[in-house]
């Protein structure tokens, strides 16, 4: 069968290196060639994508979302239906969801249970992530195999004792060094849970209850000792690690500390870190703001920004979690420490990032693509398939258009829930048409694709770019 050919036209192409104006020229799914305006005559295309005055990006790739995810009584707003078309109308062509281990259970069973979760409801591509809940002798047996079937990611908690959920460093030890044998990156929630639970303890015995002391009973500290902590685990046994959600100035200078000595090590940090503080905890409705680790000050807010233009912050995820506001308001009961955990962000991403951070000088254009997609793609192990615009490269591109002022809130953008983090600010920018895989999912700001073209990403991680 003849491949479709498509033609992008008179746009300006931003990579992680460069931003000029060229077109591209689109077989099948991949990328086939570049050229300089009017290189292509249009007329021996099957389509042409008039790009003028857009931006054409490739395809934002988010690593970190919760997916169908049970957590605290409730379950996240999106699953892989939802989820993915928000995540399309937000310029995201590929994102990667966690698959959390049962207690004693099976890693590969629960794999492909998310397979055929996710099987026919996929509006793009996604991968998955394991989820380790101990280092039994079946989970270190089954690292390998999970590595093997395209799973090289997986993530463990150094908190949430209460819900079995801690990694110790008994635990940390056996895990990193499978995952040097392997071929694996071990990803970790970074925050002392004995820090945790004793300021959880003292806040409540003085009777503290409101919203602000979700965030004063999860101080700094208690993340910045617990990334230490993991490095210092790491002299032991050398293995890649990856700290997701990095939220506090200390944490990111502790880990640049560790890489300028040649530790393995990588972080990402979220989209609310770099927008939102602590403030809002203080209003009414603080409860919807709550997520671990907590929002930061501004002086966190203004050193993560710094650390995602220069490093060691190589990527900026949603960690979308959104939870239904009402489970939110009715398991809490009035006090901070029974709120389910977790917010939406998957679809505000771009438009926020290139808000805050384009617009107001932070980061450049190229930084914004190597955040959001390059880096990811490169870290995760789908490069150049993912986050490229090489020829060769899978058709993932969004046509940005960077001129559009809007007002976003819940009810302008497309996730699956009544309550949007950034509700009420002007905003710029927002993706206009986006491919995955040289399909058309979003058209002139409209969902035209299918749930049955997402595809799931085989993973293998290149071990010059994590070690």
């Amino acid at each position: 069968m003849t491949k479709k050919k498509l033609l992008i036209h008179g746009g300006t192409v931003v990579s992680a290196s460069d931003v000029a104006p060229y077109d591209i020229v689109i077989e099948g799914e991949r990328i086939a060639a570049h050229g300089l305006s009017g290189a292509f005559d249009p007329a021996s295309f099957d389509e042409v994508l008039d790009a003028t005055g857009l931006l054409v990006l490739p395809g934002l790739v988010d690593p970190h979302v919760h997916f169908d995810s049970p957590f605290m009584g409730s379950k996240t707003v999106h699953d892989f239906h939802s989820g993915t078309a928000a995540a399309a109308y937000g310029g995201i062509t590929t994102v990667i969801s966690f698959s959390t281990q049962p207690k004693g259970s099976s890693l590969l069973r629960n794999l492909y249970e998310h397979e055929r979760k996710a099987d026919g409801q996929a509006y793009i591509d996604w991968s998955i992530h394991g989820i380790l809940l101990d280092s039994s002798e079946q989970t270190l047996l089954e690292i390998p195999e999970l590595v093997e079937a395209g799973v090289p990611t997986y993530k463990c908690f150094t908190t949430y004792r209460h819900s079995d959920r801690l990694m110790d460093d008994d635990s940390m030890l056996l895990v990193l060094r499978t995952t040097a044998e392997s071929g694996g990156m071990l990803m970790v929630h970074c925050e002392n849970d004995a820090i945790l639970e004793y300021r959880l303890a003292r806040e409540l015995d003085q009777g503290h209850t409101s919203w602000i002391y979700h965030a004063r009973s999860r101080p700094r500290s208690a993340e910045n000792v617990a990334i230490q902590r993991v490095i210092d685990l790491m002299k032991e046994e050398r293995a890649p690690v990856y700290i997701v959600h990095a939220s506090t100035a200390e944490s990111v200078q502790i880990i640049q500390k560790a890489q300028s000595q040649g530790d393995p090590i990588h972080c990402e940090t979220c989209t609310h870190y770099l927008v939102l503080t602590e403030d809002l905890l203080n209003s009414e409705l603080g409860h919807l703001f709550i997520c671990s680790p907590p929002l930061r000050t501004q002086r966190d807010l203004d050193a993560l920004w710094r650390a995602s233009r220069v490093g060691p912050i190589e990527i900026i995820s949603s960690d979308d979690a959104g939870l239904p506001s009402a489970d939110r308001t009715r398991l809490s009961e009035g006090r901070f420490d029974k709120v389910p955990n977790g917010m939406p962000g998957v679809e505000p991403r771009l438009t926020m990032l290139y808000t805050e951070g384009v617009k107001k000088g932070r980061i450049s254009l190229p930084r914004l693509v190597s955040l959001t997609a390059t880096n990811p793609a490169r870290l995760f192990g789908m490069f150049p398939q993912k986050g490229s615009l090489a020829p060769g490269s899978d058709a993932d591109i969004v046509l940005f258009d960077p001129d559009i002022g809007w007002t976003m809130s819940a009810e302008t953008l497309h996730m699956n829930t009544d309550f949007c983090p950034f509700e009420g600010r002007d905003v710029f920018g927002k993706p206009k048409t986006v491919l995955c895989r040289g399909e058309v999912v979003v058209r002139d700001h409209e969902l035209i694709g299918t749930p049955k073209h997402g595809r799931r990403i085989v993973r293998k991680l290149d071990r010059s770019v994590i070690d």
